[in-house]
């Protein structure tokens, strides 16, 4: 029989359960809020099925045992038995996670001590852990880093500007993230028959991070030591000047506790500036029926995902492929649109008609005198996730 692998992603502001093989993806399903922001979606995608229904906050919140419980009911599986081995993506700072590895005590033990330092991903993947744990009590763990790609990073790019025994004693520098995405895209091209030396992905979701890659390895992301690093996003403000950190832990009280790491990650980025909605496609909805702040909170998104790629121009010293992925890449072509009208400098021009149809689809919208390539590329981190936990297993 045919050996199959639960793998387990939890986003910042979504759940995905899947059932792979070797070979191929049996199930995946996708949990997220509504579009309406008022309920929660389950899609199940099985060979060439979609099947899309809402689902409550509780179904949501208890994504393992509601995803196991469907995989089981459609045959997919026919009890946690069949599962050989359990790979699950890894979002969290320290030398020890830029690494993929089995999960023992040890790991569980590392990972309680950083669960403040990322509180998007890491309680619920830490909880995930302990469920797992639980339920498939003699079968083997992989945490699968979201880290490990930009080990690559240049000293001078990785450091930051703190005492350097500070910076030693607790492991401080920008680690990056998004790395599983950015190999699941490199994977692609590299299937096509593209290999572009001096590459720039933009992985837009509700997490945001820009990476620059030379010869294939990476060689800047704008995440740090946390995610909460770089572009603005969802609801987490990006670059803040740590002054305004300070000010803001003193005029509000947040001297201890998690206080300060909860306003940074869940109340700040375009939520926090246009005090309505964290999700692009509201704001675009919103700016169109004249909403100022909706606006500024676009115009600052663009604008700062503007200024990462033409940092990164400088960095790769030159581009040739731009592109887009995760799920405002994927689906917005406003907001690509937006993006490639203000940096035409670096050479980037668009075919605006091939990015208005290409929503959530592979797709090259460069225009035929653009000196970048401009594409559109669908991330599948769960099947990334799935290789490296077999890679794991049995290499």
């Amino acid at each position: 029989m045919e050996k199959k692998y639960l793998i387990v992603n939890r986003g910042s502001a979504s759940e995905k359960l899947a059932i792979y093989t070797k070979e191929k993806c049996l199930a995946f399903l996708h949990l997220e809020m509504s579009e309406s922001g008022l309920d929660f979606i389950s899609t199940l995608f099985v060979a060439d099925k979609k099947d899309e229904k809402k689902i409550t906050e509780r179904d949501y919140k208890n994504s393992l045992e509601y995803g196991l419980d469907i995989f089981t009911k459609l045959g997919i599986i026919s009890g946690k038995e069949e599962i050989a081995g359990i790979g699950i993506r890894i979002v969290a700072p320290g030398e020890f996670f830029q690494a993929d590895k089995l999960i023992d005590n040890d790991y569980i033990k590392e990972v309680k001590k950083v669960l403040r330092d990322a509180p998007l991903h890491i309680m619920p993947t830490y909880e995930a852990i302990l469920s797992l744990k639980k339920i498939f009590k003699d079968i083997p763990l992989v945490g699968v880093s979201d880290s490990d790609f930009h080990k690559t990073i240049p000293v001078k790019a990785a450091n930051y500007g703190l005492p350097f025994e500070d910076v030693k004693k607790y492991q401080l520098k920008r680690y990056g993230y998004h790395g599983t995405s950015v190999k699941s895209v490199l994977g692609k091209l590299k299937a096509e028959g593209l290999a572009p030396q001096k590459l720039i992905i933009c992985h837009i979701g509700s997490g945001v991070s820009i990476t620059a890659i030379k010869n294939g390895e990476s060689v800047e992301n704008s995440m740090g030591y946390t995610p909460l690093e770089g572009v603005m996003m969802a609801t987490r403000g990006g670059n803040i000047d740590p002054g305004i950190v300070a000010l803001i832990s003193d005029n509000l009280g947040f001297f201890k506790g998690d206080k300060l790491k909860e306003y940074l990650n869940k109340k700040c980025g375009l939520l926090g500036v246009s005090g309505q909605s964290s999700d692009v496609r509201d704001l675009l909805v919103l700016e169109k029926q004249g909403d100022a702040r909706a606006k500024l909170a676009l115009d600052m998104y663009v604008y700062q995902l503007q200024k990462y790629i033409g940092a990164y121009f400088v960095a790769l010293d030159g581009l040739d492929t731009l592109i887009f992925t995760a799920t405002v890449g994927e689906r917005s072509f406003v907001i690509r649109e937006r993006v490639c009208q203000g940096i035409e400098v670096l050479g980037v021009k668009i075919n605006n008609e091939k990015n208005n149809q290409s929503i959530g689809v592979d797709a090259d919208i460069s225009a035929t005198d653009s000196k970048v390539k401009v594409l559109v590329r669908k991330t599948d981190e769960m099947k990334q996730i799935a290789q490296d936990t077999i890679d794991v297993l049995y290499h």
